[in-house]
């Protein structure tokens, strides 16, 4: 696309593509799926006892959470996380472009690595917190030890990369990188859906939030690493690394499993 129309009118194209599936989203999404009016009189009574579990709505508590070492470490490891994965969707075809002399054609293909390798990432990290859990008897050893290779094959990958002098080698590298990051995915979500307990939305905001944060500290930090060193790609790639070592302790200290209202911390 950006080929043919240029890069200002993909991102139009992509803009628009968002706001048709915003008006699809609002007409269709409910607050109780009960209420969505295409719903056949099998899938009501099917749904109909589980309806009734969804608590009502309760004051958060914001002083317990803000309080809560948990709820500190599951956003401080989502920040980390995602300071890692943006630059696959900023900085990653510039650094292809001038940091390997990658053609266009190619780089776009190269480029895709990361996100794809990331998307089984995500599930096999199902697969790993289960297998773990069996294997040690816990579930919140099972959470860590996923997040243990999660991180630290993030950081490993990545700094390997650097070494590479065949950008192909290289990307497999940063794919590598995208895959062990994703493994972590599944399994911060599921923490805070624990730790949550009732206000699990509330900590999933919260930690969403912070991964946001970020990801949109990375491509600017990034812009500043590579304009003051004369761009030094693999700097870049040693502070992400470092990064993900910061979300790797965070995960040492996180109970991912105790519900913060049964704590006093």
């Amino acid at each position: 696309m950006i080929g043919n129309v240029g890069w200002r009118h993909t991102f139009e194209l992509f803009g628009c593509l968002g706001v048709v599936w915003a008006v699809l989203f609002f007409r269709w999404f409910h607050d109780s799926p009960m209420e969505n009016p295409r719903l056949n009189a099998a899938e009501r009574e099917l749904l109909s006892a589980s309806a009734k579990l969804a608590p009502g709505r309760a004051d958060v508590p914001w002083g317990r959470i803000v309080r809560s070492r948990q709820a500190w470490l599951l956003c401080a490891q989502y920040f980390c996380h995602s300071y890692g994965f943006y630059f696959y969707m900023t900085w990653l075809p510039t650094y292809l472009r001038e940091g390997r002399h990658v053609a266009l054609a190619a780089s776009a293909v190269l480029g895709a690595l990361p996100l794809f390798l990331g998307g089984i990432g995500s599930s096999a990290g199902v697969l790993l917190a289960r297998a773990g859990a069996r294997w040690t008897g816990s579930l919140a050893s099972g959470r860590r030890i996923t997040a243990y290779t999660a991180f630290g094959g993030a950081c490993g990958f990545l700094t390997l990369s650097t070494l590479a002098l065949d950008p192909v080698y290289a990307m497999v590298m940063i794919g590598m990188a995208s895959f062990c990051s994703d493994l972590a995915m599944p399994t911060a979500w599921s923490a805070t859906m624990d730790v949550g307990g009732r206000f699990a939305g509330t900590l999933s905001g919260a930690m969403n939030m912070c991964g946001n944060i970020g990801g949109a500290l990375s491509p600017l930090a990034i812009g500043y690493i590579l304009s003051g060193t004369g761009n030094n790609w693999n700097l870049t790639f040693y502070v992400s690394a470092v990064i993900y070592i910061i979300g790797l302790l965070a995960w040492m200290f996180l109970d991912p499993v105790t519900p913060i209202e049964s704590r006093a911390s």
